[in-house]
């Protein structure tokens, strides 16, 4: 199912991550904006406990992008990546339970001390800039705003809405479940996201599906072994094939020597099916054969002229050219007999 329904945009799930259940994509949002209208208010329904913030980053500058008013409606959960999309929307409201967090981007890196180096400042200059698109939205000043990520700072819907990065708080109606997502890797999140993960297994991998015992069969590992499986598997594939065949030739052949003309011409209708022709062609062929009556004055027709003229010029099947019947001599002789005449 889409993330495009009833007029309305579901960010549910991981943002840009698609080895969980639940995910979105830039490209997804980019054609439900466009599906919507651009001209027209879109409403966004927000879930999400973060994910890539480069895909996040793209998302923003779709909503920001949208001539329409974009208005994010926060269900429950609007964590890490997920709160800069937000940031992109012109009106954000914080259903009653929801919460927001918000902190330094984090990432992984291997190798020498200055790939570590380099790894920090690229962290370091996404930060800086993830920190004015904070700023913009809740109106603080950048510093104030990175020190609320430094801090990785969690917020429920009236703390959201004095800090500025929310501008509404709906306690109206209660929120729904938070999007499933791993919580744990987030140093200071509330105590029940934590258990909530460890409960449900947010974090964990997926588990392998159990194998049948024909998957479970050791392949091969010598070439020898290869080229014998692929021998038994080609003689399995042609036998099935021979036995196909045979019972699509018997039922052919049942059908054809039902027809009056293979009956009269049954080695006929046997090479027909031995050149590969179905019933309707056999069929067809006997009834041009039927229908077909001798030429007047036995000249020949121009399927017998077309035939004729390729026999003589060695265009048929045989191996050589048929020999011309009408000489130079004889031409000479008919000439005199009608001159005589």
């Amino acid at each position: 199912m889409g993330i495009y329904r009833d007029g309305q945009i579901f960010m549910y799930g991981a943002v840009g991550l698609d080895w969980y259940e639940e995910f979105f994509t830039a490209l997804q949002v980019i054609e439900a904006l466009a599906e919507h209208g651009r001209e027209k208010d879109v409403t966004v329904r927000m879930n999400s406990g973060g994910g890539d913030p480069i895909t996040a980053i793209a998302i923003y500058n779709a909503l920001k992008a949208h001539d329409g008013q974009v208005t994010v409606q926060i269900d429950a959960m609007s964590a890490s990546a997920a709160s800069l999309i937000a940031m992109g929307a012109d009106v954000r409201i914080m259903k009653a339970g929801a919460q927001m967090m918000i902190h330094d981007p984090s990432s992984g890196v291997w190798g020498t001390a200055r790939d570590l180096k380099e790894g920090a400042a690229l962290l370091d200059m996404q930060a800086d800039e993830y920190a004015k698109l904070y700023a913009k939205a809740s109106g603080k000043t950048t510093e104030e705003a990175r020190e609320i990520m430094e801090a990785e700072t969690w917020m429920m819907g009236e703390e959201a809405v004095i800090a500025g990065f929310a501008t509404t708080h709906d306690g109206s109606t209660n929120s729904l479940m938070c999007s499933p997502f791993d919580y744990t890797q987030y140093s200071k999140a509330p105590k029940e996201l934590v258990t909530m993960t460890l409960t449900n297994k947010w974090g964990k991998e997926p588990e392998q599906t159990t194998q049948t015992q024909e998957e479970q069969t050791e392949m091969p590992k010598t070439d020898e072994e290869i080229a014998q499986m692929v021998a038994v598997a080609e003689a399995k594939g042609k036998a099935d094939g021979v036995k196909e065949g045979v019972t699509a030739y018997m039922k052919l052949q049942k059908q054809v020597m039902e027809l009056p003309q293979a009956q009269k011409q049954p080695k006929l209708a046997e090479s027909f099916m031995t050149d590969g022709m179905d019933f309707e062609q056999i069929k067809a062929k006997f009834d041009l054969m039927e229908d077909k009556e001798p030429a007047p004055n036995n000249n020949p027709s121009q399927s017998e002229y077309n035939t004729m003229r390729q026999t003589g010029a060695g265009l048929d099947s045989t191996d050589k050219p048929q020999q011309p019947t009408m000489s130079a001599g004889s031409i000479y002789k008919k000439r005199r007999e009608l001159m005589a005449s």
